[in-house]
């Protein structure tokens, strides 16, 4: 009696379970309806839902038996495949049994990876499917996409047709005459147990919630935070309260303030006119330069998994929420019917906010560098700070040298300063009229300055020989301060004149500020005590000024030479004291003369 007509006058159970067992030792599932003793059924078809970009979720619209296996199945995305090709789209790793909705099961099966008594060359399986859901693991698809599956039947596994082996008698022999499912035993089976048909597919419906692709603040407003979504989100029923912002690290805190979204729009019949990827979180107080934030979403009931009182969605029509409205209508997509975002906690901000930022103006770096401190020195000696509320008077004569130490702030670092120019010997035009524009309170212009340049040369410029300019130089101090040194040589004198000076940045922002400084060159009518016109002076700033520089002196050394060296140095005097003149200063020091008088005795000495 041959095998077919065995079956014929088998029992429905015996056929179902012959069949059964052909199906598992052939190459693909040959997935069949679980029995119902003798009902009818319609072969078994299934729907399908891509529920993450990894993982696609399917439902048989009945009980299923069958083996796992990933040549069985393909994703394709225009559905151009047919029975029998396995090149797809996206490549299915693995295939694992799953509860109705998909959620959490996406782990490849770990039952029994291998089909007894398969045939030799048959590929073993994941596991066996015993319901009505699994799911496949695939490589990465769109966060919006809508594929086709298909159900082929591992039709690459031929090695069974011509195989004897390991087989029980007639149902190996059943298999042999069937071949690899190449008849109705695959297509449709017996009349009372119905085999998925080769070729079945599915278009995959987008249950893929939208998710944060990023979240930055925005570089031109501090104040407001940019998201951007895995794809356009067209329903924004959420409000600023359902963000929670936290800062690390100090800065303002992340207060939302508003929420800023275009819903999408669509014509009368429901087609989608315009969306966007991107909705905006408003902040109460702006972001600065270090503050690291986090954003999380949660607009009710955190445990549900998603906002269930107000919510985000994409386009798709997922199915999953109750919506009013005629399908496809604009009314209905304004429902809230699209997949929602779910609710999440501290993902990062990418803060942009450079230092520099002037958030009330909204711009970058638009404050000019400024002055934080100034020493002078005359002749090299010690130098002295000076501020505005200690003004400096320079009293130098021919042949000093006076150096201004200027040392300069940016609110994006000193290191970004490009130039630096120091101005005085202000007075009528000069000469040459090109260089006739720097001006000091009194509208009057320099004569007599150095530019210094980080990306050019220097300029250095006199009118006169009344003063002369050595290089600058330029040191970044470890605060971010940056010191410019300006060296000028008393060749004539000079009006009493005022020091300015004019700052600017790499990004073009400047200011001009006077130092407290004012510089007078006398010369030799300035003082006479006899009618010698080659009478020399002490070089010094001001009383107080010079007080502190001599009471800052003292005799140190046991030589009485050295000492005297000392403070001719400190006086800016070149030719060396008497020994006694040291007294002077210790006379000072300790508030037995005042300044005047020691000025006047050392002009006396190196006068005659």
């Amino acid at each position: 009696m041959d095998i077919m007509n065995i079956m014929k006058v088998s029992s429905s159970k015996f056929t179902f379970t012959l069949i059964a067992i052909a199906a598992l030792f052939v190459g693909g599932s040959g997935l069949v309806a679980q029995d119902a003793f003798g009902a009818v059924f319609d072969a078994p078809e299934f729907t399908c839902n891509h529920i993450n970009t990894t993982a696609t979720h399917c439902t048989f619209d009945m009980k299923v038996n069958g083996t796992l296996r990933v040549a069985d199945w393909g994703i394709d995305v225009d559905g151009a495949r047919t029975a029998g090709d396995i090149t797809y789209d996206y490549t299915i790793s693995n295939i694992a049994n799953s509860s109705s909705t998909g959620i959490g099961l996406t782990a490849p099966s770990t039952g029994d990876k291998r089909v007894s008594n398969l045939p030799t060359g048959i590929t073993d399986g994941l596991g066996f499917i015993n319901g009505t859901d699994i799911v496949f693991i695939h490589t990465a698809i769109p966060s919006d996409a809508a594929y086709y599956i298909n159900y082929t039947n591992n039709p690459s596994t031929t090695a069974a047709k011509a195989t004897i082996g390991n087989g029980v008698g007639a149902i190996h022999t059943a298999q042999l005459a069937v071949g690899d499912c190449g008849v109705g035993w695959c297509s449709e089976g017996s009349s009372t147990s119905k085999i998925l048909k080769i070729g079945s597919n599915a278009t995959a419906q987008d249950w893929i919630v939208p998710t944060v692709s990023s979240a930055e603040i925005l570089k031109s407003n501090p104040k407001q935070v940019r998201v951007t979504m895995s794809e356009n989100v067209v329903n924004v029923n959420s409000t600023w309260t359902d963000f929670i912002f936290t800062t690390l690290g100090g800065g303002n805190d992340a207060v939302p303030a508003t929420l800023l979204a275009q819903n999408a729009t669509y014509t009368t019949s429901g087609v989608l006119v315009q969306s966007s990827t991107t909705f905006y979180v408003n902040l109460q107080n702006p972001v600065t330069a270090g503050d690291v934030l986090t954003i999380a979403y949660n607009p009710g009931l955190a445990s549900a998994g998603v906002g269930v009182e107000n919510w985000i969605t994409d386009s798709v029509d997922s199915t999953r929420y109750v919506s009013s409205g005629a399908a496809q209508s604009a009314e209905w997509k304004a429902a809230g019917h699209g997949n929602r975002l779910a609710n999440f906690t501290a993902i990062s901000i990418t803060n942009w906010i450079p230092i520099g930022f002037d958030g009330s103006s909204g711009c970058y770096d638009c404050s000019a560098p400024i002055v934080t401190a100034v020493q002078v020195s005359l002749d090299g000696s010690t130098p002295v700070t000076v501020t505005n509320d200690n003004a400096v008077q320079i009293n130098a004569g021919n042949g000093d040298t006076v150096s201004v130490m200027v040392t300069i702030a940016d609110n994006t670092g000193a290191d970004t300063l490009t130039f630096a120019g120091l101005y005085t010997n202000f007075g009528s035009a000069p000469d040459n009229l090109f260089y006739a524009n720097n001006f000091d309170s009194f509208k009057q212009m320099s004569t007599s300055y150095y530019e210094w340049n980080a990306r050019a040369d220097d300029t250095a410029f006199g009118n006169t020989d009344a003063i002369t300019w050595d290089e600058a130089t330029a040191t970044v101090n470890p605060d971010g301060t940056q010191t410019i040194t300006y060296t000028m040589t008393i060749n004539d004198s000079i009006d009493s004149s005022q020091v300015w000076v004019d700052l600017g940045d790499l990004f073009s922002n400047y200011a001009k500020s006077a130092l407290p400084i004012t510089l007078e060159v006398a010369g030799p009518p300035a003082i006479t005590f006899a009618s010698d016109d080659s009478q020399q002076v002490v070089s010094y700033f001001n009383e107080s000024i010079l007080l502190a520089i001599v009471s800052q002196w003292t005799a140190t050394s046991s030589d009485d030479a050295t000492n005297v060296e000392q403070l001719s140095s400190v006086l800016g005097i070149e030719d060396q004291l008497p020994t006694w003149t040291t007294s002077l200063a210790s006379w000072v020091s300790d508030d037995k003369i005042d300044v005047a008088d020691m000025i006047v005795a050392v002009e006396y000495v190196i006068n005659q």
